[in-house]
């Protein structure tokens, strides 16, 4: 793929973003396909390196791509079945388990490490809660949001996030990033669970995007899995 970088007026990185994924939606790359090298998109398009990072990690990110240490990068089969996002509140209707939510804090605060690049700003809305599964403390789950949805300061976030953004015309339809990790519960985090102090917990990282492919939140959770029979988690 040759180009010129044409619109002056859009980052350089969303431009190389924007053709790959034209390329991926037209099927001209399909599932499995390699991409050129970071060199090779450096000529193509006579920019750093730096920036043809970024728009790679990008759609790493967002779910179109994924690498092999070695071998290089290659699309990912991308369905949109797989990759829609669910909310807990549906995962918990489905079940047939009652959901209640304890918001501890919402705030304005610099957005997260292993987020930060994917946000405009430097910093984010932080939305912290404490989700309770038939009156069980499950999860501790922050939610970044872009400054934009400033309405958030101003409803009720103890039902469905999700619910609340689709009042307000945003879509989160598909997940982006599913980093999953096996974490041991803080004493301060032991305390807001009701558990012992080191007890092992899935660290969730994930990202939802809306049909425009914008991002619409970055999440972080911390999940029990020693209640199995009481609720059933999935990613």
């Amino acid at each position: 793929m040759v180009q010129e970088i044409v619109d002056k007026n859009k980052p350089l990185y969303l431009q190389i973003k924007e053709a790959i994924l034209q390329q991926i939606k037209q099927e001209e790359l399909k599932a499995g396909d390699k991409l050129l090298s970071e060199a090779q998109f450096q000529r193509s398009f006579n920019v750093s390196r730096i920036t043809v990072r970024k728009a790679i990690d990008e759609l790493v990110e967002e779910g179109y791509l994924f690498r092999l240490q070695g071998k290089g990068t290659f699309v990912k089969k991308h369905s949109k079945t797989q990759q829609r996002s669910l909310s807990l509140t549906q995962v918990c209707q489905d079940q047939g388990k009652k959901l209640t939510s304890e918001v501890r804090s919402i705030q304005e605060l610099p957005a997260p490490v292993d987020f930060d690049r994917l946000f405009s700003s430097d910093n984010v809305i932080t939305v912290e809660r404490i989700r309770k599964i038939d009156g069980v403390p499950i999860m501790l789950e922050k939610n970044y949001f872009p400054l934009e949805y400033t309405f958030l300061f101003e409803n009720d976030l103890s039902g469905s996030l999700y619910q609340l953004l689709d009042t307000f015309n945003i879509d989160p339809k598909y997940k982006g990033m599913n980093q999953v990790s096996i974490n041991q519960l803080t004493d301060q985090q032991s305390k807001l669970f009701n558990v012992q102090s080191g007890l092992s917990v899935i660290h969730h990282l994930g990202t939802v995007y809306n049909s425009k492919n914008q991002l619409v939140l970055a999440s972080e959770e911390l999940v029990r899995v020693d209640l199995p029979d009481l609720f059933k988690y999935y990613l």
